[in-house]
């Protein structure tokens, strides 16, 4: 006889993920894992028999509970599962479904809210980092009539701050110690990167050194597979090169996800993927594509938005230059063109050394509730 067990599907930003309340699932890790997979659909890479989207930015699962913290509201977990893969991964932190935590915290009674406002302090267990969620016009007809870059249909507004954002696998800013490392590349060829851990962690390299745009379709990386083995082979060298693997080699399975990787370039016009809406180059401070677990992100993380508008204000990173200089103390804006729209980041920082000090990290995105209901678990 199959589980029943509750469920909430709720989309953020521009990814969309199953909510469950940690007391409904299983306490054994690996007993919740199947529930997970099996809820998804995976491994199937269709996930037919579950609610899986086919899609890592659809194959989410957030658990959520009471914090015991006096500070704290709730605290999650992520659960990734890339299609076709046996597991998931809780390596990482989810951005764009954070602004869901907190629209599920809020409807479902677990922090109280007044009839305008609610604010969600919410401790993301993957990352241990600290997210502060205001959403505004609760319980209005304005609640759900807010656009979001990338996405067609309007959501509730999320302010997100993430607070010290710095140091999600390690302590510091730059886990090489160094603002540019070189890599040399099977063909003898070497490029730099820039490795930045804010939101999460990224290896951050300029597109043109391994012969891209950064305004690339999916359809186009689909035909570049060489240049994918290109990427993950320097993905896997800057894991062994911040201690996460021994040996390069082991990378790609041990640790698939972080860091993640990102190429970016010099703000161009380019085309939405989609929609095909212009997006002109007068109106962004660069573009960016990403790849997480060796597949090509549709959109853009907002852990990504993070580091990469923490790489901007680093003198001398791959990501500086690409943007140019963004200069002051306080809080600083960095508009980043991805394959779906525009996505916004203000840093807050300060110190006069070449590494500043980041405090804050500031993104606003949407968030909709779309179905509640019993989900059945084959046993």
């Amino acid at each position: 006889m199959d589980k029943a067990v509750r469920c909430v599907v709720i989309r953020g930003g521009t990814s969309r993920g199953l909510f469950f309340h940690e007391h409904d699932l299983p306490r054994d890790i690996q007993r919740r894992e199947r529930v997970i997979m099996a809820a998804i659909g995976a491994p199937d890479p269709r996930q037919v028999d579950g609610i899986g989207g086919g899609d890592m930015l659809l194959s989410k699962v957030c658990v959520v509970s009471r914090s015991p913290e006096s500070n704290v509201d709730v605290e999650c977990e992520f659960a990734n599962i890339t299609p076709g893969k046996e597991r998931p991964t809780w390596g990482t932190n989810c951005g764009n479904l954070i602004a869901a935590v907190a629209i599920f915290a809020v409807d479902e009674g677990l922090v109280s809210s007044s009839s305008e406002t609610a604010t969600v302090r919410i401790r993301n267990r993957n990352a241990q980092c600290l997210i502060s969620a205001q959403i505004q016009s609760i319980g209005t007809e304005a609640r759900d009539n807010h656009e979001n870059s990338g996405m067609t249909e309007t959501g509730s507004r999320v302010h997100l701050d993430f607070l010290d954002p710095v140091g999600t696998v390690q302590e510091h800013l730059l886990p090489t110690g160094n603002v540019r490392d070189s890599i040399s590349l099977p063909d003898d060829t070497s490029v730099d990167i820039t490795v930045i851990d804010a939101g999460a962690m990224y290896v951050f390299v300029k597109a043109d050194d391994v012969d891209l745009r950064a305004i690339e379709t999916a359809a186009q990386m689909a035909g570049l597979p060489e240049t994918m083995e290109k990427l993950e082979f320097i993905r896997a060298t800057a894991a062994q090169m911040v201690g996460l693997v021994a040996n390069r080699d082991d990378a790609t399975l041990l640790t698939p996800d972080i860091p993640k990787l990102a190429f970016v370039g010099p703000a161009r016009t380019y085309c939405t993927e989609g929609s095909a809406e212009e997006v002109d180059a007068q109106s962004i401070d660069l573009v960016s594509r990403i790849v997480s677990s060796q597949k090509y992100h549709n959109a853009y993380a907002v852990t990504a938005a993070i580091a990469t508008a923490a790489a901007a204000v680093v003198p001398g990173s791959t990501v500086h230059e690409a943007s140019g200089p963004i200069l002051g103390d306080g809080m600083q804006t960095l508009r980043i063109g991805h394959p779906t729209g525009i996505i916004e980041c203000a840093i807050e920082k300060s110190g006069s050394s070449d590494v500043p000090i980041i405090s804050r990290a500031r993104i606003t995105r949407t968030a909709r509730r779309i179905m509640e209901g019993i989900l059945y678990i084959p046993t």
